[in-house]
């Protein structure tokens, strides 16, 4: 190897003498100028640049922020810290140092040239990347407070091609013949010159359940639904992405439009935020996200200003630059630039050299992780997993040149299907693979932490501490150099943020803080991290860690100090585990105590050394229980019969193996799936080869169990999907049925994701789009119980399919039962297309209302005459014209007087009730039952175990007048239902109309879950057999006396069991005067949480107290309401003591009493 020996001599010139060092990466070198000499020495014009010149101070002790700000305001600029208690630092020009004799420096020494040129530029011959002809690439760093246009412009005027320039970092990129290095090293200005580093490389099944991000994007109803959405991401690789549907509306390619170099960016980008669009089962971590995507380069340019522009938060990068590099100009850019926009994170590859030796000292399999910007304190580096959480083989090791620790974490990247240009998938592979899911995760973190604090940014530094702090423990106990601190975890990280579990406080030199924690029972392990975003170092410092914290967990009869590792440059020392002592390296530190035999623990945080403070640092702590977290299936999802799938779970430490079962009866009886070792959290399992409506899996081991936090679906995905018939307004499509399905979810690809355009029970459907344009269409099956199935595979139609279309003239209306002068609404359900319109009643007593007429496509009509109406309609288009006739479509009906009973005995619906849903499928059925009286008979009955969740129906009476003269008119019916579980019932609502149907717009009767059962039954389908299974309800009907009105009976589905109605009863009662203030109140009893509904919808204020069995008030207030609204009050009495009471409803005249029981 030659070296060049004039550079040689440059940087050797001070390493000898004695006194205090200044400790660089690869010599010490001793200071030896006192302060006293200094004092004596005066100034060359040749080192003033801008009226002020470089020196390094030494201390003999740190100084404190208030004697640094005292220098400060005498001029002294801090610039950087060297290791030991030394800083680069600018001085104004004809400063007497005699200011500074107080302040402890015990040497003021010229910059030297060892700590200015980076060692490498020694060596020969230069690689090949470095190169540019007979010259090389070189990275000229500047001073902190150099005048960036004035440095350029003398630089440029040297022999010397610019080829970048970042006045932001103050870096300055150039090309320059070796023999001149020595001239530019000398300039004042210039703190540290380096080779350019290397250019990137491109570093090469689901991870997306085993980095949790499954648990916190969930397909359940109030499950989390943090998919990253808000949230732009930039994604740094090798250039144009797609085309993919998987990316729809949320690509921005400007910077890359031209460039269509590679794939292997598409595979970052479908694994970060792919949305699955094409086919589900290769979704990404954050579909939601926004996406820039732009061509790597080794500089990492831009990031401050795309992030300060464009809102861009997090950057993932999956390239190579270098090997084992150390604390570079680069690495230390991207340090600067997190801290000083600290909602800005990093994230990339650790690298796929995992056997080579990159001069760490251990040989090959140590120390290889490539690029000196993943060697950042600031940044994330990721190691790569198999989806069983085994490490693999190629995944670069740490640690960094200074021993800190490296890789941060690990995600699955081998294995990973993922997008691939022209809308298919391909294998993704490497840690390429795997920085870009912890870059989703993180997406989803920003957005659940925005949700959480008003949509504010995170710093990023606690969202990377959360990270490293709930990861799950892999490898050696502890942090190792292999997997970091452990492989990804969403669900954790997210329950950090939800729970508050951190604290944000900042601390200077020497300053103790500490804080309570209060060790919940049960806990199997507590997890203490402190985390803090350092400063960036200078490149040649032997370590990189400015500000060091220490962390320790102190009980009444212990103390813990925090995991570190040997940083020994030999294999048996560098895959030994952890031990604990003080670290003085790392800006994370991290105490662990199994099994805490205290409740009450004392955080001590120490300022050890802080030469730039105060210093921002988080404490994130972590309680791991004794017990288990089943992560997926977690509820909501639709599995494929026979697919192979990976159960995953979250348990505390322990030597117990698991036991894995399913169970598709609600938990009556549980099917063994296997046992997993007490080290694993995962099990395979091959999915029963049958439809399962309700699935739940249970992961237990000994007393501990857990089960899916909600029913999963077994059903296949509709196949054969194919376009049917084109026609000029919509295209239809067809799929096989599936077994065990109720009905069908079609969607289309949208903006950004396939939305939903409908559900039906058929096996077609008419997508609503022109015959000449295009689009991408898939189907999912909807079980019995409305849990959706996996999607099929998305299909495109071209929009050149022609026409074979099927005409046919038909309508529906949105009332068959009318009063005189009442409306209904006409809608055209024709097929074909037609462009025209014409509509005629027999008798001819109609008017059109609301600006329509008779040629509307949807016309709202009054009917003025009593008795039948016959309706067409000719519909016409340039292909057909078809008329369409219904006799007795609508009937006017007079309204009748009480008297009414009803008992369903008879005709279904009886004779002038409406039966309506909100989606024309499934309503109110007649069915036999025995009745309250014990005789079987028949009964309206709703079954809700069998309809989509939140699917309403009405069963509505024709119209009847409440005579102005009657006592106390009532409306009573005999009810039975019964819950499916303990949690979640449907629920029954009575309404009144007073304009014939055409709205109701008053609650009479409310009832849902508990306070609607009338059997502790779980039966499903719930069929009542006994009288005791009925109830009778009573609801007044005195507001209104004078007025003619409808009833409607209307169910809203739970999806949970049947409902029965019988025996409806219209009377007045001659017997019992009526009382205003009637009022109900459920859920009754209760453990203090009551809902009091008042049936009287004309009340505009009243009085409310509750009383004991003493007669002792214990609570009062006075409520006021608004005009026609359901009058429904919120009572919270959990504060009180079990027991009965009395709520007393009052006004002026009149006052109602019923118990209730807190338990």
């Amino acid at each position: 190897m030659m070296k060049y020996p004039l550079l040689l001599c440059l940087i050797a010139y001070n390493i000898v003498g004695h006194a205090q060092n200044l400790s660089l990466k690869n010599t010490d070198v001793i200071l030896q100028t006192t302060f006293d000499q200094a004092i004596s020495r005066n100034v060359g014009q040749n080192e003033l640049i801008n009226g002020r010149y470089y020196r390094i101070f030494s201390f003999l002790k740190l100084p404190t922020n208030d004697e640094k700000n005292e220098m400060n305001s005498l001029g002294i600029r801090f610039l950087d810290y060297l290791p030991i208690n030394n800083y680069l630092v600018s001085i104004p020009d004809q400063f007497s140092l005699l200011q500074l004799k107080n302040y402890n420096i015990s040497h003021v020494e010229k910059v030297p040239l060892s700590l200015k040129l980076d060692p490498v530029l020694l060596e020969m011959p230069y690689p090949d990347w470095a190169k540019d002809g007979d010259l090389i690439k070189i990275s000229i760093l500047l001073m902190r407070d150099a005048e960036f246009e004035n440095a350029l412009n003398r630089i440029t005027q040297k022999e010397i091609r610019v080829f970048e320039s970042d006045p932001y970092s103050m870096i300055i990129r150039a090309s320059i013949s070796p023999t001149d290095i020595q001239e530019i090293v000398q300039m004042e200005e210039i703190s540290h010159i380096s080779l350019v580093s290397p250019p990137g490389e491109p570093e090469d099944i689901k991870g997306n359940s085993l980095h949790r991000s499954n648990a916190i994007n969930t397909a359940m109803l109030n499950g989390r639904k943090y998919d990253g959405s808000g949230v732009s991401v930039a994604v740094n690789d090798d250039g144009y992405v797609g085309p993919h549907i998987d990316f729809a509306g949320r690509l921005e390619q400007s910077d890359v439009a031209n460039d269509f170099t590679g794939d292997h960016g598409d595979m970052v980008a479908g694994i970060l935020g792919g949305a699955g669009n094409l086919n589900p089962m290769y979704e990404g971590m954050a579909k939601g996200a926004k996406m820039h995507i732009r061509q790597y380069n080794g500089s990492l340019p831009g990031s401050v200003q795309l992030h300060q522009d464009s809102g861009v938060v997090l950057f993932s990068s999956s390239y190579s630059n270098g090997c084992n590099a150390g604390y570079t100009s680069l690495t230390r850019k991207v340090d600067l630039e997190i801290r000083l926009n600290p909602a800005l994170i990093q994230v990339f590859s650790a690298g796929n050299a995992g056997s080579s030796n990159c001069g760490y000292g251990a040989g090959s399999g140590w120390g290889n992780i490539t690029g000196g910007h993943k060697q950042g304190k600031n940044v994330i580096a990721t190691a790569n997993i198999l989806n069983n959480g085994m490490i693999v083989n190629s995944s670069s090791r740490g640690p960094a040149n200074d021993g800190r620790i490296k890789p941060d974490i690990s995600a699955n990247g081998n294995g990973q299907m993922s997008t691939d240009p022209n809308n298919v998938y391909a294998t993704g592979s490497g840690t390429s693979a795997a920085a870009p899911g912890v870059s989703g995760v993180l997406a989803q973190l920003y957005q659940a932490y925005r949700e959480l604090n008003n949509q504010e940014d995170p710093n990023s530094g606690l969202l990377k501490g959360i990270l490293l702090n709930t990861a799950e423990d892999y490898g050696n106990e502890g942090p190792d150099f292999t997997f970091g601190w452990g492989r990804l975890n969403a669900y954790k990280a997210v329950k950090v943020l939800e729970e508050n579990r951190y604290i944000d406080s900042s601390i200077s030199q020497g300053e103790t803080h500490r804080y309570q924690l209060v060790i919940p029972d049960n806990v199997k392990e507590v997890k203490v991290m402190a985390y803090w975003m350092d400063r960036e170092a200078f490149p040649s410092a032997s370590k990189a860690l400015v500000n060091d914290l220490d962390v320790k967990l102190i009980s009444a009869n212990s103390e813990h100090l925090p995991w570190i590792l040997n940083t020994t440059p030999n294999s048996s020392s560098l895959s030994s585990p952890a031990t604990k002592g003080e670290d003085h390296l790392n800006n994370m530190e991290q105490v662990s105590v199994l099994n805490p035999s205290d409740n009450n623990y004392e955080i001590e945080v120490v300022g050890y050394n802080i030469p730039y403070g105060p210093q921002e640092y988080f404490i994130i702590y972590e309680f791991i229980f004794d017990e288990i977290t089943v992560t997926y299936p977690i509820g909501g999802e639709g599995l494929h019969p026979f697919d192979v799938e990976f159960i995953h779970w979250d348990a505390s430490p322990d030597t117990i193996p698991f036991t894995i079962e399913y169970s598709n009866d609600n938990g009556v009886n549980w099917n063994s799936i296997g046992n997993a070792p007490a080290d694993k959290r995962m099990k395979i399992w091959q999915v029963p080869n049958q439809q399962m409506d309700e699935v739940k899996i249970k992961v237990s081991r000994q007393a501990s169990e857990d089960q899916s936090d909600e029913f999963f679906t077994i059903i296949k995905d509709p196949d054969y999907l194919s376009v049917d018939s084109i026609c000029l307004c919509y295209v239809t499509i067809t799929w096989n049925p599936v077994e065990g399905a109720e009905q069908y979810e079609v969607m289309v690809l949208g903006e950004k994701f396939m939305d939903s355009i409908g559900v039906t029970p058929n096996t077609y459907y008419r997508v609503p789009k022109n015959h000449n344009e295009d689009f991408w269409y898939t189907v999912r099956a909807i079980n019995s119980k409305g849990i959706k199935g996996k999607r099929q595979v998305a299909k495109y139609y071209n929009g050149n399919g022609g026409f074979n279309c099927t005409y046919g003239t038909n309508f529906d209306t949105s009332d068959e039962i009318l009063c005189i002068e009442s409306t209904a609404s006409f809608v055209d359900k024709s097929i074909g297309c037609p462009d025209s319109w014409s509509w005629s009643f027999s008798p001819n007593t109609v008017s059109f209302i609301n600006g329509t007429n008779a040629n509307s496509e949807n016309p709202e009509v009054q009917f003025l005459d009593l008795g039948n109406y016959e309706v067409s309609l000719t519909a016409s288009n340039q292909f057909f014209t078809e008329t369409k006739t219904k006799s007795n479509v609508i009937k006017v009906v007079s309204s009748q007087e009480l008297g009414i009973v009803e008992d369903f005995n008879t005709s279904f619906p009886p004779l002038n009730w409406v039966n309506s849903t909100d989606d024309n499928t499934r309503g109110w059925e007649q069915t036999s039952v025995v009745q309250k009286n014990g005789e079987s008979g028949m009964s309206a009955a709703f079954l809700n175990d069998l309809v989509e969740l939140g699917q309403t129906s009405s069963l509505i009476t024709f119209p009847f007048n409440v005579d102005n003269d009657a006592d106390n008119p009532f409306l009573s019916f005999d009810l039975s239902y019964a819950m499916s579980n303990q949690f979640l019932g449907d629920q029954l609502l009575v309404l009144v109309s007073t304009d014939c149907g055409d709205s109701f717009t008053d609650t009479i009767f409310i009832k849902e879950g508990h306070d609607l059962t009338t059997s502790a039954s779980l039966d499903v389908p719930w069929l009542p057999s006994s009288p005791n299974h009925w109830r009778n309800e009573r609801v007044s009907l005195y507001p209104y006396r004078g007025q003619t009105i409808k009833i409607s009976f209307h169910n809203v589905s739970r999806a949970q069991n049947r409902i029965y109605l019988d025996n409806i009863n219209i009377q007045d009662d001659l017997d019992e005067k009526y009382n205003p203030l009637t009022f109900n109140v459920f859920p009754n009893p209760n453990t203090g949480n009551f809902q009091l509904y008042l049936e009287n919808n004309a009340l505009e204020s009243i009085s409310l107290e509750l009383f004991d069995v003493t007669g002792k008030i214990t609570y009062s207030n006075n409520i006021e309401f608004q005009s026609g609204n359901t009058k429904l009050v919120s009572l919270n009495f959990s504060n009180l003591a079990k027991g009965v009471y009395y709520i007393r409803v009052s006004d002026d005249n009149n006052q109602y009493v019923r118990s209730i029981v807190i338990r």
